[in-house]
């Protein structure tokens, strides 16, 4: 008698279910990422994984706000298995070498763009211009609200400074290695290119002493190199 009065709850049905997880989806939907926006935040935070980085701007659609985030937090949570990473975004381009130059150019406009935003964020002009990079303070519970909140904004100053910094040095380390292979690559032989017409007055002028058995004992490689050889003491190298 009691068992009919008393109501039991209904079965969720399969619909139900399908409708309530497309709901959640669809409040936590997962924003275009492109490669540039990740290897921004990578440069200025090198310890912090790819994956995290790339899942965090994927909520936030925002350079700024997903290094404030780690700023704040001191890193970044990795994505769940269950969430698929969403390809980045490539812009198309001519050739591989516009790509890879249009790349590097919009990641360091990037990368300036958003330490200067953190600087006059967190009001650093004056450190930056005396070129002062205080240590992290070391992560202890204060008392007071009022200084775990000093303590929290000097972490994220200093993890700024030295975000910048690293960035300062890796961007100066390829100025020099650029430099190193641009001077490389006019200074070597191997670049210079001969005319048929120039060979041929290199041939007459630097192996007019060799004997034609001495130029058939040489070797292509060898006779080239004599070439080159010839052409650096004319040129002045």
């Amino acid at each position: 008698m009691y068992t009919s009065i008393v109501g039991t709850t209904p079965p969720v049905s399969n619909a139900s279910r399908r409708g309530n997880a497309t709901q959640e989806q669809s409040r936590v939907r997962l924003q275009a990422v492109t490669t540039e926006m990740v290897e921004t935040v990578c440069a200025m935070f090198p310890n912090i994984p790819p994956a995290a980085i790339r899942f965090d701007l994927q909520k936030t659609g925002s350079v700024e706000v997903t290094c404030d985030n780690i700023l704040r937090d001191g890193g970044l949570p990795l994505p769940p298995p269950s969430i698929a990473p969403i390809v980045p975004i490539q812009s198309p381009t001519l050739n591989a070498s516009t790509s890879a130059s249009s790349s590097s150019s919009a990641i360091n406009n990037n990368n300036t763009q958003t330490h200067q935003s953190l600087v006059h964020r967190y009001k650093l002009h004056e450190a930056v211009a005396k070129d002062v990079i205080p240590d992290e303070p070391p992560k202890q519970w204060e008392v007071t609200s009022e200084k775990r909140h000093q303590l929290l904004q000097k972490r994220k100053e200093a993890m700024v400074l030295q975000a910048r910094k690293r960035y300062l040095e890796q961007q100066l380390k390829k100025q020099e290695e650029s430099q190193v292979k641009d001077q490389v690559s006019t200074s070597s032989p191997s670049n210079f290119q001969f005319t048929s017409s120039t060979t041929k007055i290199l041939q007459s002028n630097e192996l007019e002493d060799c004997t034609d058995t001495d130029q058939q004992q040489l070797s292509p490689e060898a006779r080239r190199q004599k070439l080159l050889q010839a052409a650096e003491l004319r040129m002045g190298f």
